[in-house]
Formats: C-alpha cells, sequence, structure tokens
C-alpha cells in the first residue's frame, strides 16, 4: 500500500484540521474512512495469512485423503476471492490516502483564496514612465520579435512563436539562471519531458491537479501505460528518486533543472488567453533539494534567497507573499510567491513559486533516508522556481521600455545574449 499507517494516526487531528482550512471539496471525514478502512485490511490480511497456512500444511502433508485435497481446492477457491476483494479495498485505502493534503506551517494565513495571502515584502521601485507603456506581446509583434497568429493556427491558444533576439533572449535567461545556481554547486539535471501516471500519483495532487496535464495517446501506450507531458521541470527531477533509499551522508541533494513544460490551464479559461503570461507550452529552469526532514525550512528560505537575488540582479521589482491555506498547493507546508511588477497592467503578476512538501511527496513515492546505523525516515522535499522564461521576458519588455521602444536588456543578462537592448 502507498500509505504509512502510523503517520496518519498520529496526524490525524492535524490533517482534518488542514482539510478544513485549505477548504477542499472533501472533509476530514476522509482521513476517519481511510483509519476504518485500514483496520478491516489488516483484520483480513490476518484471516488470509490462516488461510494460506492451513492450505501450505494440506499441500505439503505426507497424507493424499480424498478429503483434504477437497479441503485444499476449497480453500484455494477461497483465498482467490478474498484476495480480490482485499485488492479492492487496499486500492480505495490507496485513492484516499493520495488525496489527502499535507499539514500547515503555523505561519500560514488562513483563508479560502488569494485575498488572504500576506505580503512579506516589497523590492525595487516601480520604472517611472512618461509615457503609455505598450504590452511586452504589442512591442514585440512590432518588432517582428514574436507570432501569436501562426502558433494559434498551428497549435491553438496560448501558445506563442518566440523569434530573433527573443530566441536568444530566452536561452540567456536559461543559461544565466542555471549558471547562478551550478555556481552554488547545484547539479544541473535535463529530464525527460514524460512520466508514467502511477510515477506522477506519487509526486502530484493528482485528484486535483490531473484536469491541468496533457495525456499522451498513441499504440506505445499499449506496453508503457498512460503517460503524461510534465507540466513543471521539478517532477520529474523529484521523481527520479522515487523507491530509492538514501545515505543521510549524501544529503542535501540540491539540483537545478531546465525544461519545457506543458500545462491545460484548466480553471484558468478566460484568463490570460493571449500573450506570454499563462501559456500551453513553456520554459523554465527549477531549484529541487531532496533533504532532512531538520533542513527543509532552511532550505527553503536559501531557495527564496536565490530567487529574490536573481530579481534584484535583472532589476525587476518585485514582492514576496505567504500563500494562504486556500491558495496554497495540496501538498505544500509552506508556500511562497513572488510577483514582479508588470508596467503595462499596472499591477504585480506572479513569476516564481516555492513550496516546502516535507515529506508529502516522499511519502507517495517511497524516497526514504538511511543513518549509519541503518535506521529509515522519510526524506524532505522543497522546490521553487529558477526563472520563468516567458513571464521574465514579458516583464523586462515592459520594466526596460523606452519611449521610442527601445528595449535595455538588464546588464547581468548581457554577457549572455551578446548585445545590450532590442
Amino acid at each position: 500500500m502507498a500509505f504509512n499507517l502510523k503517520y496518519v494516526e498520529e496526524n490525524r487531528d492535524a490533517l482534518v484540521d488542514s482539510i478544513a482550512k485549505r477548504y477542499l471539496p472533501f472533509d476530514g471525514e476522509e482521513v476517519n474512512k481511510l483509519l476504518s478502512l485500514y483496520s478491516v485490511i489488516k483484520a483480513e490480511r490476518a484471516e488470509l495469512d490462516k488461510l494460506r497456512q492451513r492450505r501450505n500444511e494440506i499441500e505439503l502433508g505426507r497424507g493424499k485423503e480424498a478429503e483434504k485435497r477437497e479441503e485444499a481446492k476449497e480453500l484455494r477457491v477461497n483465498i482467490s476471492q478474498r484476495e480480490k476483494e482485499l485488492e479492492e479495498k487496499e486500492a480505495q485505502a490507496d485513492e484516499i490516502f493520495l488525496k489527502i493534503p499535507n499539514l500547515l506551517d503555523k505561519s500560514v494565513p488562513i483563508a479560502k483564496d488569494e485575498s488572504g495571502n500576506l505580503e512579506l515584502k516589497k523590492v525595487g521601485d516601480i520604472p517611472a514612465k512618461d509615457f503609455e507603456v505598450k504590452s511586452a506581446e504589442d512591442l514585440a509583434e512590432s518588432k517582428g520579435l514574436l507570432d501569436l497568429e501562426s502558433a494559434a493556427k498551428i497549435s491553438g491558444s496560448r501558445f506563442i512563436f518566440l523569434k530573433g533576439k527573443l530566441v536568444q533572449l530566452a536561452l540567456a535567461l536559461e543559461m544565466y539562471s542555471i549558471n547562478k545556481l551550478a555556481g552554488k554547486g547545484y547539479m544541473a539535471v535535463l529530464p525527460p519531458l514524460l512520466m508514467k501516471e502511477e510515477v506522477y500519483k506519487g509526486i502530484a495532487h493528482m485528484s486535483t491537479f490531473e484536469d491541468a496535464l496533457y495525456r499522451v495517446t498513441g499504440k506505445e501506450e499499449t506496453d508503457e501505460g498512460v503517460r503524461f507531458l510534465i507540466s513543471t521541470t521539478e517532477h520529474p527531477l523529484i521523481a527520479m528518486y522515487s523507491n530509492k533509499t538514501i545515505d543521510e551522508g549524501d544529503l542535501p541533494i540540491k539540483l537545478v533543472g531546465e525544461s519545457p513544460a506543458f500545462r491545460k490551464e484548466a480553471g484558468a479559461h478566460g484568463k490570460d488567453t493571449k500573450g506570454m503570461f499563462r501559456l500551453h507550452q513553456f520554459d523554465q529552469t527549477e531549484q529541487i533539494a531532496i533533504c532532512k526532514p531538520e533542513e527543509s525550512s532552511a532550505i527553503q528560505e536559501e531557495f527564496l534567497a536565490n530567487e529574490e537575488e536573481m530579481l534584484k540582479e535583472l532589476g525587476l521589482p518585485y514582492r514576496v507573499m505567504l500563500l494562504s491555506s486556500g491558495d496554497m498547493g495540496v501538498r505544500d507546508f509552506k508556500q511562497y510567491d513572488l510577483e514582479v511588477f508588470m508596467p503595462f497592467q499596472k499591477k504585480y503578476r506572479e513569476v516564481m513559486s516555492n513550496d516546502n512538501c516535507t515529506d508529502w511527496i516522499s511519502r507517495r513515492s517511497n524516497i526514504k533516508i538511511a543513518d549509519k546505523n541503518g535506521n529509515k525516515v522519510y526524506a524532505h522535499t522543497v522546490d521553487a522556481t529558477g526563472l520563468a522564461i516567458q513571464r521574465i521576458i514579458k516583464a523586462i519588455l515592459e520594466v526596460y521600455q523606452e519611449n521610442d521602444g527601445t528595449v535595455k536588456l538588464p546588464p547581468a543578462i548581457v554577457k549572455y545574449t551578446g548585445f545590450s537592448e532590442l
């Protein structure tokens, strides 16, 4: 089974409380249902063991009396039926466990939606413009650097063609971010872009997240099973450690990943349907850590400092938000968002996230730590954005826009582009 009963029993009240405070479409009775179901499963397992033992005694016995052969036959039928029923109950229990959220950190504000998010700080001055700022999309299209119409014709809404110097800027931002984090000792990783369904179930809260995923169809699924295009770089990087036990001396593991990501944006109908902000396909770098339980809070703050460092070096005004219980991810113990000011819309928009998932993922993906004495505990995982490339490009085109339409690039990125303006 995918879950650890002791964890659920020990955290019963906190899990029920977390469900209520996150305003989920189910209630804390699911926790009680899981524990009750598991009590039945334990009893049925014990009964099955007795039946198997009796069957083995008969089959290994010296006598071949007719009545014993008949009893063995009946036992085999009974055991087969009970095993099937037990598998069904275990599947029900797994399904309940997989949708139960993480616990909540005490600092998380309790609210139903983003209106309860807490602004922790604002950094950088909003640029004063004595002209009407064009949207990044209009400016880029006027320069022949962005093609929305062609992308819509061949792929549909929320896809784009980047062209010319915007391609170089996108790749420059990726290299800037990777070099920044690799320079801090993080291992760079390029992941596969497909994940098997059973693996994804350990990484994401599928009951609320599956609608956002692109399911891959085709004859190859006959052997491979259902697979999904990854919706964020972090998922395959964490999944790389599924069903592994890591020596505590090798921790923490810190990675920087880069990849395209694919997301349906289900639930975002009518929001940012045109442009670079909310895309079905986008590029990103990500920070990932696999660590000891006592390290995850400090690493989350380290990742936040890295995100702030990059935004400061890129000269983008931003604010740090602590997300409320109803707005944060179901698997998150604590979540930050970083929002950059977008001059055309005259408001802050989210460009980075930062999540401490504690042991929520590792319990479902079986990622453990072994100490020098062989004792094992579940690892903690932390993930945070490196750079969300298209959103950062949008911010640069607006923040650095001049009256004549020229865009001066942030000095920190010029050595990666080879040019200083668009």
